[in-house]
């Protein structure tokens, strides 16, 4: 199969650089660079481009395209019709949207065992799994992409950095090196992704809180008022949202009311 990728940022180069070696020929265009030549041949054209772009790029790239080739955008917020100019060409078009983080275009993250997020016209969708399984993805064929779904992904994403930047300060408060820190933060975070993999959720929470040990979270929240008062409130930002996952889990009525006071009981019921 002959891919295109349309976009010279993160992710189209990230995916190219993945999936080059699959018995795939990738070429990466600028959008500068769409021509019948370029593109003309291509069995799939992967639009990697600003969510905002994506209707003009194929309102461009419709009549440049072969017949029957397939068209993939990578937007979680855009639905398959933002390449309806493409279906009235004569292409199958689709959604492609990788649930992994693309922070460096030189580094792109390893693909294995992350999600392809993908919708739309059966071909495209099979070019999609192609895709996905050359860089050992899963496919979750599913018509969600748009604003919600979005949403969610990335309180995942930048969720987990975010949460991460609040809490190295702490750390190196402590007298860890940042990248030493940086680099420990990034390790416990991975471990729990794979606990989530594996085990799912709720069961894959630990910490005092599933445990019930009211006295260690009392502990906390008094030793990180010492170390920084920012720290501490993402501590008691995020609480809430643990013990959640911990009643989910099961933990008994006593402990509950046991952390509900540890936490400040008070506090917990306003942030709901």
């Amino acid at each position: 199969m002959r891919v295109v990728v349309v976009g010279q940022g993160r992710v189209g180069r990230g995916l190219a650089k993945r999936a080059k070696g699959g018995g795939d020929t990738w070429r990466v265009v600028s959008g500068g660079r769409l021509t019948r030549r370029a593109l003309g041949d291509a069995d799939l054209v992967i639009l990697a481009v600003p969510d905002s772009a994506i209707a003009s790029v194929a309102r461009r790239i419709a009549p440049l395209l072969q017949r029957g080739a397939c068209v993939l955008h990578c937007a979680g917020a855009r639905s398959p019709e933002e390449l309806s100019a493409c279906r009235r060409a004569g292409a199958h078009v689709g959604a492609m949207h990788p649930l992994a983080s693309f922070a460096d275009p030189a580094r792109p993250p390893l693909l294995q065992e992350t999600t392809f997020v993908v919708a739309g016209d059966r071909k495209a969708v099979r070019a999609a799994r192609r895709i996905a399984s050359t860089v050992g993805a899963r496919v979750l064929n599913a018509p969600i992409h748009g604003p919600a779904y979005h949403a969610l992904a990335a309180l995942v994403a930048g969720g987990s950095v975010g949460f991460a930047h609040a809490v190295i300060p702490g750390l190196v408060g402590l007298g860890v090196e940042r990248r030493a820190a940086e680099r420990a933060a990034a390790g416990l975070i991975g471990t729990v992704a794979q606990n989530i993999a594996r085990i799912g959720l709720p069961g894959a929470l630990t910490g005092p809180v599933i445990r019930g040990d009211a006295a260690a979270v009392a502990a906390h929240r008094h030793a990180l008022e010492e170390v920084s008062s920012s720290v501490a409130a993402s501590y008691d930002a995020v609480a809430p949202l643990v013990l959640d996952c911990a009643i989910a889990a099961g933990l008994d009525p006593g402990d509950v009311a046991s952390m509900r006071r540890a936490l400040g009981e008070e506090r917990v019921r306003r942030s709901r």
